[in-house]
């Protein structure tokens, strides 16, 4: 890494935290309460093919947070139905995932990002994401840690739109050689900070980058 970096941004979803035990496992579990009759694996595939195709839908993505969200649930649900209601299962949904005990922090994140702010490296997230963020980390108490929490839909923009990395610099005050940025997108994080001028981390597995991580304390190699 460039030794002109002064601050790590960091993904949440897919990076800094993880559906807790699993977005399938939480769904599933809900809708059958609600007499929804759908098995916790195909909630998992349906949910990332229509998360990934609601996320193009500038409609959606442009409304307010909690209407992207349930146009989200009711397509994964609408064909296992029957009738039934699923915007009560939406309801409990986003209470849910709103709450800390439904997401678990990466392995060893808090140690090392508490190692790089004593090394004297500036910390912020930066995700693609909405409000409920807030009270998510607040919950596992790792708020302190962060200068800033950038989410995207308070922003008005998202990731890899160069717009956001933009606004990121304006913050912290640091022109676009300050930055590396961690995250799990190829195309949201890597190439989006990279095409901003950023230093880039991809995080998690399968390898295919030579500039990639799979577990947080390697960020300390990176980042002497």
């Amino acid at each position: 890494m460039p030794n002109s970096i002064k601050v790590l941004t960091v993904d949440a979803a897919g990076t800094l935290i993880q559906p807790w035990p699993s977005v399938g496992a939480v769904y599933g579990k809900t809708a059958r309460q609600f007499g929804i009759e759908i098995k916790d694996e195909e909630v998992n595939e349906r949910f990332y093919k229509i998360f990934g195709q609601a996320q193009k839908n500038k409609k959606i993505t442009m409304g307010e947070e909690k209407d992207f969200w349930r146009e989200v649930v009711t397509a994964i649900f609408q064909p296992f139905a029957k009738g039934q209601k699923i915007d009560p299962v939406f309801e409990i949904l986003w209470d849910l995932f709103a709450e800390g005990k439904h997401w678990r922090i990466a392995e060893s994140a808090e140690k090392t990002l508490q190692k790089l702010k004593d090394r004297g490296y500036r910390l912020a997230v930066l995700s693609n994401n909405d409000s409920r963020l807030r009270s998510v980390l607040n919950d596992h108490k790792i708020t302190p840690l962060f200068d800033e929490l950038f989410i995207s839909s308070e922003m008005g923009v998202e990731k890899p739109d160069p717009a956001i990395f933009r606004t990121v610099e304006k913050t912290m005050n640091e022109v676009p050689s300050s930055f590396l940025h961690l995250g799990d997108s190829y195309s949201r994080d890597f190439e989006g900070a990279r095409n901003a001028g950023w230093s880039a981390l991809l995080y998690g597995k399968p390898i295919i980058e030579s500039s990639q991580i799979c577990s947080f304390p390697e960020l300390l190699d990176h980042l002497p």
